[in-house]
């Protein structure tokens, strides 16, 4: 039985006794997603590839018609609809 207790308590995960992330290490953990390479930095040539990708797909829903461009009310609709997870607004 004694044995039995003992395995079992080596066999808990170590990050369950990890503290909770904080706002700012999960955001950190977001960013260090884009090191592709694995090499535990983001080089600027990843952070690009990473921008480039959100702007495209930023501008696929801004463009709405998909004629490849952006009219002012397609502009206007997407900020109506999209602001406030860009923006923290003050009412």
């Amino acid at each position: 039985m004694r044995l039995i207790m003992v395995l079992s308590l080596c066999c808990i995960p170590l990050w369950a006794h990890a503290a909770p992330k904080t706002a700012t290490d999960k955001i950190v953990d977001s960013f260090m997603a884009f090191d592709s390479d694995m090499s535990d930095g983001v080089s600027e040539a990843e952070y690009q590839a990473m921008v480039q990708q959100r702007a495209e797909a930023r501008f696929q829903r801004m463009d709405r018609n998909h004629d490849g461009e952006v009219s002012a009310d397609e502009y206007r609709i997407f900020w109506k609809h999209e602001q406030a997870a860009y923006y923290r607004l003050q009412h």
